[in-house]
C-alpha cells in the first residue's frame, strides 16, 4: 500500500508543477508579481512532493568506517 502514497505524491506534485509553471507564465503575461510568487511557491512545492515521493523508493546504505 505504500507505493499508492508514493504514486499519489508523484502525481500531486507534477499537477502542481505544472499550475505553477502556468500560473507564472500567465502572470508574466499580465505582470502580476503576487500571481509569479505564487506559481513559483507551487512549482517549489511540487517539486518537493516529486523527490520525497522518489525517496522512499531508493534506501540509504550507511557505512561505518
Amino acid at each position: 500500500m505504500k507505493s499508492v502514497g508514493r504514486y499519489t505524491m508523484r502525481i500531486l506534485g507534477v499537477l502542481a508543477i505544472v499550475v505553477g509553471v502556468l500560473g507564472v507564465v500567465s502572470s508574466l503575461a499580465q505582470s502580476n508579481l503576487v500571481g509569479v510568487i505564487l506559481g513559483v511557491v507551487f512549482v517549489a512545492g511540487g517539486a518537493v512532493l516529486v523527490k520525497r515521493s522518489g525517496a522512499a523508493a531508493t534506501p540509504r546504505t550507511h557505512t561505518t568506517h
